[in-house]
C-alpha cells in the first residue's frame, strides 16, 4: 500500500483540512477547542498514518506519536471519549483516500478488505495510546511527586545518606540496577521533547526542570533501559544500583552534550560515542586534529575530498558502494583517495585511520 499512502500524503494540507471538518463536526469538545491546540497532535496520527504503516502492526514510533496525540488533547481539555472518536474519525478519512488510490490502480478486493481490516486495526491501537497519553498527561498536570526532585538533587549532590533515605521513602529497592537519563530542550513549552520523553518512559522518576540560556534541561531515572523517540536525542547510563546514580546522571549528562554536538539521535550513552567524548572535552585535541587530517582536504574543495573520505570509511574502504553512494564513477573515487594520499600521506594505516574519522567528525 505504500505507493497508495505516498500519493494521498502529497496533498498534505487537503487532507489535514478534510479531517478538521469532519471532526469538528462530529465530535463536541473539538468543535470548542482552538485548532492550534489540537491538531498539532492530530497531525502527529496523520503523519504516522502516511509515513508510517497502518496496514502492519503499530510499532514504537507510532506509539509515541498517539502518547503526544493525547498529551495534546490533555492540554486542550479534550475528553477521553472525544479524543478517541477524533483519532478513529481521522484515521478512517486516511483510510478511505488511501482505498481510493488503490481501488484506482486495480488491486483486487481481497486486498482491499484485508488492508481496511488491517487499518483498522492499527487506528484502535493508536487510539488505546492515544488515551494512555491524555491520562498520563492529566496526572503530570497534577505535578510530579516532590521528592523525585529531592532525590535526584541529593544524587547529583552527593548527598548519598539524604539519597538513601528519599529512596526508601519512595520505596524504592536501593541494590537494584537503575538508569539516568538526561534531556534538554529550548525554553519554550510548545516544543514538547519533555513531554514526550516521560510519556515514552512510563514509571519514570523526574526532576524539576532546569530553565539556563534559553534551554531547559531536565534528568530522570528509570528501572528499564530509557526509550527515546528517534526525533529525539537523550543522554543515558545504567547504575548497577542506587549508589551508582551519581555517577551515571553525570555520564548521562556528558554523553547528551557529546550527542548534541555531534548530531546523534536517540538513545546515545559514552561507550557507543567513543572518540566523539574526548573531541568534545578536549578543544585543543580537536583543533590539533582538524588541522593535520581535515584542513588539506578543505583547500581543495572541488574535488569533494573530505566528503569522499568521510564515505570511503563508512563504506569500510571499499570503492565501489562509495562511487555509488557518491553517485559517481569508481575511478574518480580512486583519483580523489590518490589526492587525498599525497595531500595527508599515511593516512591509510590503522592509527591514522581513526584518527582522519575523528577530524572529519569534527569538520561535518
Amino acid at each position: 500500500m505504500r505507493p497508495h499512502l505516498d500519493a494521498m500524503w502529497a496533498e498534505h494540507d487537503r487532507l489535514v483540512q478534510r479531517v478538521t471538518r469532519v471532526v469538528t463536526a462530529t465530535v463536541p469538545s473539538y468543535a470548542q477547542t482552538p485548532s492550534s491546540e489540537v491538531w498539532i497532535g492530530m497531525t502527529r496520527i496523520l503523519e504516522r498514518a502516511a509515513h508510517g504503516n497502518p496496514f502492519g502492526e503499530p510499532g514504537e514510533t507510532d506509539r509515541i506519536a498517539a502518547l503526544g496525540t493525547g498529551a495534546q488533547g490533555a492540554r486542550a481539555g479534550i475528553a477521553a471519549e472525544d479524543l478517541v472518536a477524533a483519532v478513529l474519525l481521522g484515521a478512517r478519512e486516511v483510510e478511505h483516500e488511501v482505498m481510493e488510490h488503490a481501488a484506482a490502480a486495480g488491486l483486487t478486493t481481497a486486498d482491499l478488505l484485508d488492508a481496511t481490516r488491517r487499518a483498522r486495526s492499527w487506528a484502535e491501537q493508536m487510539a488505546v495510546w492515544a488515551v494512555e497519553g491524555l491520562r498520563n498527561a492529566a496526572s503530570d498536570d497534577r505535578g510530579p511527586d516532590p521528592r523525585h526532585h529531592q532525590l535526584i538533587t541529593a544524587l547529583e549532590t552527593g548527598a548519598e545518606v539524604q539519597a538513601h533515605s528519599t529512596a526508601l521513602d519512595l520505596g524504592l529497592d536501593p541494590s537494584v540496577p537503575w538508569w539516568a537519563i538526561a534531556g534538554q530542550e529550548p525554553a519554550d513549552p510548545r516544543s514538547g521533547a519533555g513531554a514526550t520523553l516521560r510519556l515514552a518512559n512510563p514509571g519514570a522518576l523526574w526532576s524539576a526542570p532546569r530553565v539556563e540560556d534559553l534551554v531547559t534541561s531536565y534528568v530522570g531515572l528509570t528501572r528499564h533501559a530509557p526509550r527515546v523517540p528517534s526525533e529525539l536525542v537523550a543522554g543515558v547510563a545504567r547504575a548497577p544500583d542506587l549508589a551508582g546514580l551519581s555517577t551515571a546522571l553525570r555520564d548521562a549528562r556528558r554523553a547528551l552534550r557529546v550527542g548534541l554536538r555531534f548530531d546523534r539521535q536517540g538513545a546515545v550513552g559514552l561507550p557507543e560515542l567513543g572518540l566523539l567524548v574526548p573531541l568534545h572535552e578536549d578543544p585543543a585535541l580537536a583543533s590539533r586534529l582538524v588541522e593535520r587530517w581535515a584542513a588539506p582536504l578543505t583547500r581543495e574543495p572541488r574535488h569533494a575530498l573530505a566528503a569522499t573520505l568521510w564515505c570511503w570509511l563508512e563504506q569500510e574502504g571499499h570503492v565501489e558502494p562509495t562511487a555509488i553512494a557518491l553517485g559517481v564513477h569508481a575511478n574518480t573515487v580512486r583519483n580523489r583517495l590518490a589526492r587525498a594520499d599525497r595531500l595527508l600521506g599515511d593516512w591509510r594505516s590503522p592509527h591514522h585511520r581513526a584518527e582522519v574519522w575523528a577530524a572529519l567528525q569534527l569538520l561535518r
